[in-house]
């Protein structure tokens, strides 16, 4: 086989692969609509006119639930949604830079030195609470604070 010949066979075979990885990641709103109407109702709701950007199942809460990925006002946010249609969460996946005060204050004193790397805002029906990766000299550690910047759990 020529090179001539080649290339527009590898051309097209990768053409074909990756048309519909393409044609899925632009159709969100299909997945939305593939699943019960519980769920799309409460995604609509609360996603509003923004566009959605990624559908995908998850597990929250001791049980199988569907997360919805959208951008509103410049602010990256996902929705966690139950199977019977329940909000378990919404979610600001903020900037380090833009996490408040208390909670920069609270990294530091738990790790000297320590840097932010990811950070979350989670707002369910028991409040809002924070949900980080921090870098340290000696690894990567995850926690979660309250409002207060308190460690929950371990």
């Amino acid at each position: 086989m020529n090179l001539r010949t080649l290339i527009p066979a590898a051309t097209l075979l990768a053409a074909l692969t990756l048309y519909p990885v393409r044609i899925w990641a632009e159709d969100e709103d299909a997945n939305l609509n593939d699943l019960p109407a519980a769920v799309q109702k409460t995604a609509h709701d609360q996603v509003g006119s923004n566009a959605i950007e990624e559908v995908e199942d998850t597990y929250e809460d001791g049980q199988h639930a569907t997360e919805v990925e959208f951008s509103e006002s410049g602010k990256k946010m996902a929705v966690v949604i139950a199977k019977d249609g329940t909000l378990i969460q919404k979610e600001y996946r903020m900037s380090p830079a833009d996490a408040p005060d208390v909670i920069k204050k609270a990294v530091s004193a738990l790790y000297p030195g320590g840097k932010i790397s990811h950070i979350k805002q989670v707002t369910r029906k028991s409040g809002v609470l924070f949900e980080l990766s921090v870098k340290t000299d000696s690894g990567a550690h995850r926690l979660t604070l309250d409002e207060a910047g308190k460690r929950i759990g371990a």
